[in-house]
């Protein structure tokens, strides 16, 4: 992990990695209790940065390098943390 994070309202701080190309670019989201740095999200990130796409992947909140506590999350919780994370760092279609 890179050590980039991204700061949402209430204190979230979130772990990202952003792989700048051309778009549309792909976003990965993270399966219940997983996180950014699995091998599914590396491969794919690989196969996006040969073709020169746009490719980012994130640990939501209480997942892996992000703050918070797992328990104290829900569905809601995290898909706000996407769709904050996705409109802060990525450009047009993705």
């Amino acid at each position: 992990m890179d050590g980039t994070f991204l700061d949402l309202p209430g204190g979230r701080r979130i772990a990202h990695a952003l792989t700048r190309g051309a778009g549309p670019g792909a976003v990965f989201l993270c399966g219940f209790h997983s996180d950014m740095t699995g091998t599914k999200a590396q491969f794919l990130e690989e196969r996006a940065r040969a073709r020169g796409r746009a490719f980012l992947r994130f640990d939501y909140t209480g997942h892996g390098a992000s703050s918070g506590e797992f328990a104290a999350g829900c569905i809601g919780n995290w898909a706000q943390d996407a769709a904050e994370t996705i409109a802060a760092l990525t450009e047009g279609p993705q």
